[in-house]
């Protein structure tokens, strides 16, 4: 822009006048007829603006004044003086002296290399129509409002409650004319929880980025759809010289579309809204520097839903201690997106393809729930998705872990523990696991839990319940599933009337529950035994009260295991397997003394000496040596009994002595207790009852 041009408006001398008219005659083509006499009544009328530099003209704009606004009727520039702002200097000399006007319009070919330099100037485009030449040439119609107060302004005031939140032209096309899964994390903006905080706006260039549609069906479709929202109202000098501060942040703006984001941008921060969505990366990449020099959030759209959960679930994405241990667990942030695809990203992955996947988790977080899992030293192991859209099946779309982590199997065994009890928890029929890559990975530890492949699937049913062969078969044929999961259903009836079939009833019954896991079968006679265990050894394998009193001293790999293995004294031992486990806490000074707390698969029973059994059983005791021996009294040729143990299910309400002593059961429990079938089932419908 150049110093030395001056805008006025044209005298009447004669000499300026024949030099405006001699202006015209040389882009007569691009700017129509226009009589001499016409010239002369707005010279008159003061309604045109000449630039000059010197005693040079260099530029002219004639407008009209009707009806309370202007008409740009010529903006034309000498073609030496171009590329000099001439143009800008000439509306913007309109703008000032027409601020007691409503606005300025104008119509402008579409075809015209200068059609998009309207938008530079804060105009924005309200809609098109066909010219009267013989072309008929689609044009235009260009608006700038000077912001006087008027009846839908008073109406569009800001909400107090509700933050306002610019959506950019990718997002408002999401809204309303695509249909895609990139398309869904936009959508979510629309739900009703989000809409309760936020209230969605636009500004005058998403008008100027309609107006690039192809055809004008489609422009007038998407101009009718922008009505819904409110335009963000701003001062242009303020917007005027905000695209110019903010000019360094886009070193490399030559397109179009990177001239459109830099006045979205401006639009936002003048209009004074917190926040502007945008699926356009290079934007959110801006996000920082914005923010510390404006005020100002671009964000993906799963990223605002994500900052706007915390606020109000804060103490949920805090990181909790899982079952007492020192690893924690955290609800995933939109911040952690980046560290987090680059760490569980598989080979052959793309970094864009599993962004994108988690992003639209991270914007439905009311029913679904990111997780991610490192250990003591914060090292991250595990991430995990459940998602309970669906009321009946609980989906894991994506679980993944570090391979080279030595407790990585472990957590993955641990968070498929949860997702099964989770899932029984909330009466859903099934899990289903839908991380492909993961079960060509993982398959043999996915299939000890019981999963059925389904195709590119693996399929758990969960039904919760306890009953005969037949009783269990009903429940079963029962469940609602989606048909391509028909198979496991099918495959689980299989195994259940197997049972019944077998020589080895006991067997196929402990054989059947760990398919159905947590279903309890009856009428084989199990052999279940109440088995007494201090609370020092409780906090280790399944009371997670306890646990969490403790700062330290839990072995975090047994821990958090789905199998582990307990030492007893040989003396008084009557305990087979396979069979039930039945955890009695005794008296001590933790929560939850004196009751019965859970209930474990039982597997395996050893009589064998100290040395034998800790050589055995060693990777899954919480034991130490000094501990084993201290259990045989110091004596290294004594035997002690231990039994292998898989699949804790922890009771809602533990269940003490005296719903024990109605069920006719006595402390104290100084040896394993077989107890009888009804007994146990009268004890397991006390523990999972809610409380």
């Amino acid at each position: 822009m150049n110093d030395a041009i001056t805008i006025d408006h044209l005298s009447c001398t004669t000499s300026q006048l024949h030099c405006v008219m001699a202006l015209h005659r040389k882009n007569a083509k691009t700017l129509g007829f226009f009589p001499s006499g016409a010239f002369e009544e707005n010279v008159r009328l003061r309604q045109i603006l000449v630039a000059t530099d010197g005693d040079q003209l260099v530029g002219y704009l004639l407008y009209r004044v009707a009806r309370g606004r202007v008409a740009i009727v010529h903006l034309c520039v000498a073609q030496a003086a171009r590329d000099r702002g001439v143009a800008r200097l000439l509306v913007q000399s309109l703008k000032a002296k027409t601020k007691h006007l409503e606005g300025i319009g104008l119509y402008c070919r579409r075809d015209y290399d200068i059609n998009h330099i309207w938008s530079k100037f804060g105009f924005e485009a309200v809609h098109s129509k066909a010219g009267r030449g013989k072309d008929g040439a689609e044009l235009t119609y260009w608006w700038f409002g000077h912001g006087h107060p008027d009846l839908f302004s008073l109406v569009s005031e800001p909400d107090p409650v509700r933050q306002r939140v610019v959506i950019d032209a990718n997002v408002f096309y999401d809204l309303f004319a695509r249909d895609t899964p990139a398309s869904e994390d936009s959508k979510a903006l629309l739900a009703d929880w989000v809409q309760s905080s936020i209230e969605l706006v636009i500004t005058k260039e998403l008008r100027n980025e309609i107006d690039h549609a192809p055809s004008d069906e489609q422009r007038k479709t998407s101009r009718a759809e922008a009505t819904r929202f409110h335009t963000l109202a701003c001062d242009d000098e303020v917007f005027q010289r905000l695209c110019a501060e903010l000019r360094p942040l886009f070193p490399q703006s030559t397109t179009l579309r990177d001239e459109a984001d830099l006045r979205q941008i401006a639009y936002a921060i003048a209009g004074g809204a917190p926040f502007m969505v945008t699926r356009d990366q290079n934007l959110v990449e801006r996000s920082e520097p914005l923010y510390h020099s404006h005020g100002l959030m671009v964000l993906h759209p799963a990223e605002l839903i994500n900052h706007l959960d915390i606020i109000e679930r804060e103490a949920d994405y805090k990181p909790a201690r899982i079952d007492g241990s020192r690893w924690k667990s955290e609800l995933l942030r939109a911040e952690m997106l980046s560290t987090a695809v680059d760490d569980f990203k598989l080979h052959g992955e793309r970094v864009s393809e599993l962004t994108q996947r988690l992003r639209g988790c991270l914007s439905q977080p009311k029913s679904i729930e990111v997780q991610l899992v490192s250990d003591s030293v914060c090292a991250p192991v595990l991430l995990g998705v459940m998602d309970r859209s669906n009321s009946s099946v609980l989906r894991v779309p994506i679980i993944r872990r570090q391979l080279a982590h030595p407790t990585g199997a472990t957590m993955f065994r641990n968070y498929l523990r949860s997702c099964l009890d989770v899932a029984a928890t909330e009466d859903r029929n099934a899990v289903v696991i839908q991380d492909s890559e993961l079960l060509k990975r993982d398959e043999s530890i996915v299939g000890e839990f019981g999963f059925i492949r389904c195709g590119d699937e693996a399929v758990k049913l969960t039904a919760r319940g306890i009953g005969s062969h037949a009783e269990m078969e009903v429940l079963l044929a029962a469940l609602p599933v989606h048909p391509t999961h028909e198979p496991a259903k099918q495959a689980t009836i299989n195994v259940l009337r197997s049972c019944v079939e077998s020589g080895k009833v006991v067997q196929a019954v402990a054989t059947m529950e760990r398919q159905l896991w947590p279903m309890k079968l009856m009428g084989a006679d199990v052999p279940t035994f109440i088995v007494s265990i201090q609370p020092t050894w409780a906090q280790h394998y399944f009371d997670v009260g306890l646990a969490s009193q403790l700062l330290f001293g839990l072995r975090d790999d047994l821990h958090l295991g789905v199998e582990g293995v307990y030492y007893r004294s040989a003396e008084n031992n009557n305990m087979c397997a396979p069979g039930r486990v039945l955890w009695y806490v005794s008296k001590g000074d933790g929560l939850g003394s004196m009751t019965i707390k859970a209930c474990s698969q039982l597997e395996e029973v050893v009589v064998a000496r100290p040395k034998d059994l800790y050589k055995r059983y060693r990777r899954l005791g919480v034991y130490e040596w000094k501990d084993v021996l201290a259990t045989a009294k110091h004596d290294i040729t004594s035997e002690l009994v231990a039994f292998r143990f898989r699949m804790t299910e922890r009771f809602k309400s533990p269940v003490d002595v005296k719903k024990l002593e109605i069920i006719g059961i006595r402390p104290p429990f100084m040896s394993p207790r077989r107890i009888s079938e009804e007994q146990f089932k009268a004890i397991y419908l006390a523990g999972t009852a809610t409380p």
